[in-house]
């Protein structure tokens, strides 16, 4: 029979594992990020292979603890083994992304984790039946004791979730949260098995040999890519990049990239402060935004690298931004030119629509995460909440993706038809270019507007002349196949994952051709 004090320190070694096996979930997710976005099916593949990782575990310990009853040994090297994969998955993972970024975007993620966040996972599995039948003296007790295991397991599991979720992986990234959780889960079993045999101290230079590799594990980008910024957190991978803009313009000047998880937030040209976007898409919104007079009151939420707010500013508004992750606003100041005392607001878009008392003129919806769309945003719950905050004759406007025709433009006709459900004065804008390349933004005012009366121009590109030159005939939105959004019915994310893999598909080519080095 174990003594009170082995007991408490398997308990201890169960907690351990189980805030292990959350932070290796989230780091695994969000390691995903930068190569295979964050949508719904990225977020099914990475739970689904957690789960199917700890039931492999939970087989081949139940089998092993029954082989080798008592053994700790097996357990130290187990929690230990365990630890080593973890702390080199963001060397892993990087070097079976880059093999299979050009893999459909489901097969991609789900192979991918397969390699780098199973195996840890079939491990940390592998700790609770080994610990129970450490703990089991009896049959009676059987019972007691794996209760009181995946208790304790669980309620690691939910400490390690709160504490990456809400502070370390947002404020330390990825790579160094994996090494340090890796370390915390190897440190007591490691001490355990020197203790046992002295043989098993090569264990530690290999756990800091793991450590290196992943230290080391950043992309190598072609040389004329200069990388200003890069971190990991709330939003996944957050970069600011200088380079040459061939493939967006006719020239290769230089510009300036704020790239979340491989995808193009915003892209600016050095000259005028970083005042103006390369892209002309960009362009549409303050020009429709314009119809209304100097000290209209905006909100937009979504920073971005804060061009839209420069332009909104320059038009004479006055404008409130709501941004959920801080790196957005401090690397829009540092590398963008945003003007510091900016008036921004750290928080979720949907909470500071239903929890403020300021009135706008204009909502603007800008706020995209890679190759996802705010769902909560575009409900008709969402909508007729934004609704509320608007002053007499104001607009909603909302940025989405391209697509309108067939089965990757459902998502659009559905948020067409939700707008014009929630009572709203309902155009949709398509800027210039193919489904694939182009944006649709929706304009939904309390209203009728007439955008003839537009008074925004940029010094460096032509005057969009006739805004209703770009408006879609709303005979040709076709509203078969097209649903009511509500927040009790979500389809957005499934209506828009064909589309937005589609979309992130492009970009990954991208990637491949102009960031890895030596692959052009």
């Amino acid at each position: 029979m174990l003594g009170e004090n082995n007991k408490n320190y398997l308990l201890l070694l169960s907690f351990l594992e189980g805030g292990a096996v959350m932070a290796c979930e989230l780091i695994g997710a969000k390691l995903l990020a930068p190569y295979f976005g964050t949508s719904l099916y990225v977020w099914a593949a990475a739970l689904g292979l957690t789960l199917g990782g700890l039931t492999i575990g939970y087989f081949v310990g139940g089998r092993l603890s029954k082989r080798y009853t008592g053994s700790t040994r097996l357990l130290y090297s187990i929690l230990v083994g365990a630890a080593a994969l973890l702390v080199l998955m963001p060397f892993t993972s990087n070097f079976i992304m880059e093999a299979t970024i050009n893999l459909p975007l489901e097969l991609g993620a789900i192979f991918s984790l397969i390699v780098f966040m199973v195996p840890p996972l079939v491990l940390m599995g592998m700790v609770s039946p080994v610990i129970i039948n450490l703990l089991t003296d009896q049959a009676k007790s059987a019972g007691n004791s794996a209760g009181n295991v995946y208790a304790i397991s669980t309620t690691g599991g939910i400490l390690f979730t709160f504490l990456m979720g809400f502070w370390v992986i947002p404020e330390y990234g990825l790579r160094l949260p994996a090494i340090v959780t890796g370390f915390l889960l190897a440190a007591l079993p490691l001490l355990s098995l020197i203790k046992q045999a002295k043989s098993q101290t090569f264990f530690l230079p290999l756990l800091l040999g793991f450590a290196y590799l992943s230290l080391q594990a950043a992309p190598q980008y072609n040389e004329e890519y200069q990388i200003l910024y890069q971190s990991d957190g709330i939003l996944g991978q957050v970069k600011v990049v200088d380079y040459p803009s061939y493939e967006i313009t006719d020239n290769a000047a230089i510009g300036r990239g704020l790239i979340v998880n491989n995808t193009l937030q915003t892209y600016v040209g050095h000259a005028e402060n970083f005042a103006y976007s390369i892209w002309n898409w960009a362009n549409y919104f303050p020009t429709a935004a314009s119809v209304f007079p100097e000290g209209s009151k905006i909100l937009l939420l979504g920073l971005g690298g804060g061009t839209l707010v420069k332009q909104l500013t320059r038009l004479g508004f006055e404008v409130d931004v709501v941004e959920i992750d801080r790196r957005i606003w401090e690397v829009s100041v540092i590398h963008f030119g945003l003007d510091p005392n900016t008036n921004i607001f750290i928080d979720d878009a949907r909470h500071y629509v239903k929890t403020t008392n300021k009135t706008y003129d204009i909502v603007i919806f800008d706020t995209f995460l890679s190759e996802s769309v705010p769902e909560h945003l575009l409900t008709l719950e969402g909508i007729s909440d934004t609704k509320e905050i608007l002053r007499p004759g104001g607009m909603i406007m909302a940025n989405f993706y391209g697509f309108l025709q067939g089965d990757n433009g459902i998502a659009a006709r559905s948020v067409y038809k939700t707008m014009k459900a929630a009572g709203l004065v309902t155009e949709l804008l398509a800027t210039p270019g193919t489904e694939g390349s182009r944006n649709l933004i929706f304009l939904g005012a309390l209203e009728e507007k007439d955008f003839s009366q537009t008074r925004y121009t940029v010094p460096t590109l032509p005057t969009i002349e006739d805004l209703y030159v770009h408006f879609v005939d709303d005979r040709l939105i076709s509203q078969e196949e097209a649903y009511l959004l509500t927040d009790q019915q979500p389809r957005l994310s499934k209506l828009y994952a064909r589309a937005a893999m589609s979309w992130k598909e492009s970009y990954n080519a991208y990637f491949r051709r102009h960031f890895q080095k030596d692959v052009r």
